[in-house]
């Protein structure tokens, strides 16, 4: 009888794919190395999704474009940003990445209505994406805004 379960219960679990963590991880090292550090925005085409979003920007922004539109504008605000992965866990279709941005505060942050400064900053955040057929479809972020505002704010401000 147990082996009747078995041969029953085994095409069932054949049948079903689960997601490399560890594919869905390199994805990201790479993603992140390629993107974040050598900001090579080619590369954007071949890993993000036409439907991928980010919970974080505006409501109907999404795909490749958006994405390089954002960090376009970032730029902008830290022309030499390098982003460091701190932490980097992988689980199903899931990938976290704890990471830090260092640079200099040269231009205006989108939404932050502080004239640059000129000093170097860090930004310290976690971002969790959601991967399906080897592209990033969505993502979400927090991020230490308090601790960049604290950085960048000048001392007469509360």
């Amino acid at each position: 009888m147990s082996y009747l379960v078995l041969t029953t219960v085994l095409p069932i679990f054949t049948l079903i794919s689960f997601p490399s963590p560890s594919k869905n991880g390199a994805l990201l090292k790479r993603f992140y190395k390629e993107v974040y550090e050598d900001w090579n925005m080619e590369m954007v085409d071949e890993v993000l999704s036409a439907e991928f979003f980010s919970h974080d920007w505006p409501e109907g922004q999404k795909g490749p474009e958006a994405f390089r539109n954002y960090y376009a504008a970032l730029k902008k605000a830290v022309p030499d940003a390098r982003y460091k992965v701190q932490d980097l866990i992988a689980d199903g279709d899931r990938v976290v990445v704890r990471w830090e941005m260092h640079g200099t505060h040269k231009g205006s942050f989108p939404g932050i209505d502080i004239a640059p400064t000129g000093q170097t900053i860090t930004l310290k955040g976690i971002a969790i994406y959601r991967i399906e057929n080897g592209k990033l479809m969505e993502r979400w972020v927090v991020s230490d805004l308090y601790g960049l505002l604290e950085e960048i704010r000048p001392s007469s401000q509360p």
